[in-house]
């Protein structure tokens, strides 16, 4: 009898310290889950970049709002070449703002998932402004994006300077054909020199 009493008793024991250590294994994994929901993510930009984070929140805070620049263009009455500024002129700058900014987002978006590691400017059109600041073929690294969203274009109203992925890495990136291909910052804490963003070339062309 005494000997059935203590094989019952292991038995039911040895079921305890199971369903405990099953137990404290499930808090475990559910206080690592938490942990993990509540560090933020370590991003690393750079060419061997396991995690990339869009610039979008970053640009966003260094960049005019939608209303800040309405209201600079409802302050003005020409632009800096002396065109005037009608309604529609206010609108389709705005509206060639958003479009670029997201033109540029896209791009780097699109490079990441590709693991671009250059990008370099480029003028589709001609843009008086940022002709005195960057030369088309200037290249920046993904790094320097990720350290400085500032230098995404556009950098003024009118701007028509893009930023475009360079498909090909570090020894193929000065085999191309533009001219110009030189690295746009100086240094790694090297500042740009940039265009105030209320500078403003109207998308009108002027009437000879």
């Amino acid at each position: 009898m005494t000997t059935t009493i203590i094989v019952i008793a292991a038995v039911l024991l040895l079921i305890f310290l199971v369903t405990l250590k099953l137990g404290f294994g499930k808090k475990e994994a559910r206080d690592a889950s938490e942990a993990d929901e509540r560090l933020p993510i370590i991003h690393m930009s750079g060419i061997y970049s396991i995690v990339r984070k869009s610039p979008r929140e970053d640009l966003a805070g260094v960049r005019p709002s939608e209303a800040q620049i309405r209201s600079y263009l409802d302050g003005i009455t020409e632009d800096i070449e002396g065109r005037p500024l009608k309604y529609d002129d206010r609108n389709a700058l705005v509206k060639l703002w958003k479009a670029q900014t997201e033109a540029s987002l896209q791009e780097i978006e699109d490079g990441d998932r590709n693991s671009v590691a250059f990008y370099y400017y480029d003028y589709p059109e001609p843009c008086p402004v940022c002709a005195e600041f960057i030369t088309r073929g200037n290249f920046v690294t993904r790094e320097e994006i990720y350290k400085k969203p500032y230098i995404i274009p556009p950098f003024h109203l009118g701007c028509t300077c893009v930023l475009t992925a360079h498909k090909g890495g570090d020894s193929t990136l000065r085999d191309t054909v533009l001219v110009g291909m030189t690295p746009f910052l100086e240094g790694s804490g090297a500042e740009p020199s940039l265009p105030d963003w209320t500078n403003t070339v109207s998308l009108t062309e002027a009437k000879g």
